[in-house]
């Protein structure tokens, strides 16, 4: 649906405000990358003495704040300060639910060069990542550590736009006495489950260099004595016999052929009474959100990959013997999708 002021422009300059609407992220990149909006925490500033906080050029600073405070993301006041507002609270980087790593990764110049390359997916179905950096995404991340880390943060950040930090609330985890985390990255979300859950007991499964990073996380939480950590890979095996199986926005990364390979892994490690649970972006079959839509795109350029609607679940599930038990939605389209051994 079009905005009224779009409704009033012409279709020229409808269009130019889409085609240039590029410049307003990387306005925001920008003053993140320099974190203006930490240094903002504790009232309005100057630019001059943003400029002297973040060691950047005065004027230049300047120019952007009254450009973004034109719509909304900073406020400036009438002594020419600026302060933060709702949009730019986000963009904190010392808060728990900050974009502020999401942002990081989707504005960088290495991300950004695959994005160049949608033309090359549309044409072939292939990644455009693969065309840009002549490897897949994760080979790729493996090779530039640097990298992996603002993927990492970009994933924690991610957590607040997924809502799946709600998840121990909503989903029923009172007759579950262990629950694997399969690629549980760094370990945050199984620590906040086993944290809000004291019956629980749970197990990190990771690649083994994951592991080792995460030993740290695990050590801290005050869940360690009830955490075990197991490196692997999910496309041989997954640990078997437990009660429940989580993945956090992982089948969405992965084409169909692999996305089945994954899910039949956990398949073969579960019993016929366990559960897995997948957080993921659930799309509608029909009107989707603009977010949605430009995620999915986002999938395709990256990974070759997709969002699927509880068809496409169903299906793939289907091809793993497991099937669809049911939804529970979360925000901005997430939902826990559970499944359970086919009979």
């Amino acid at each position: 649906m079009r905005t009224m002021e779009q409704q009033e422009m012409s279709p020229q300059g409808a269009m130019l405000q889409m085609i240039t609407a590029f410049w307003l992220p990387q306005a925001i990149h920008t003053v993140a990358k320099w974190r203006v909006p930490d240094f903002l925490k504790d009232g309005p500033k100057t630019s001059a003495e943003l400029a002297r906080d973040t060691q950047t050029h005065e004027e230049a600073l300047h120019r952007v704040l009254r450009t973004l405070s034109s719509v909304g993301v900073f406020a400036e006041t009438e002594d020419g300060r600026f302060g933060l507002t709702p949009l730019s609270q986000t963009l904190r980087s010392d808060v728990p639910d900050s974009l502020w790593g999401y942002l990081m990764l989707v504005d960088s110049e290495w991300f950004w060069r695959a994005w160049a390359q949608l033309p090359h997916a549309v044409k072939t179905g292939q990644p455009g990542f693969e065309q840009a950096h002549g490897q897949p995404f994760f080979e790729y991340l493996s090779k530039h550590p640097d990298d992996g880390v603002v993927f990492n943060k970009a994933m924690t950040s991610f957590s607040a736009m997924s809502g799946s930090e709600v998840v121990p609330d909503r989903y029923d985890f009172s007759k579950v006495k262990t629950v694997v985390d399969v690629a549980g990255g760094q370990g945050s979300f199984l620590v906040h489950v086993l944290s809000a859950h004291p019956q629980l007991r749970g197990v990190l499964f990771e690649l083994p260099p994951v592991i080792e990073e995460a030993r740290s996380t695990i050590e801290k939480s005050g869940v360690a004595g009830r955490c075990t950590l197991l490196g692997g890979s999910f496309f041989e095996s997954v640990p078997s016999g437990h009660d429940l199986y989580m993945m956090k926005m992982i089948i969405h990364d992965w084409a169909d052929d692999h996305a089945v390979r994954i899910l039949k892994s956990c398949r073969q490690a579960m019993r016929n009474d366990s559960k897995l649970l997948l957080i993921e972006q659930l799309l509608p079959e029909r009107r989707l959100s603009g977010v949605q839509m430009f995620i999915d795109l986002t999938m395709m350029t990256m990974f070759g990959s997709k969002e699927r609607t509880a068809k496409d679940f169903q299906a793939l599930f289907a091809q793993a013997g497991l099937e669809l038990t049911r939804t529970i939605e979360l925000v901005n389209g997430y939902a826990i999708i559970e499944a359970q051994p086919r009979e």
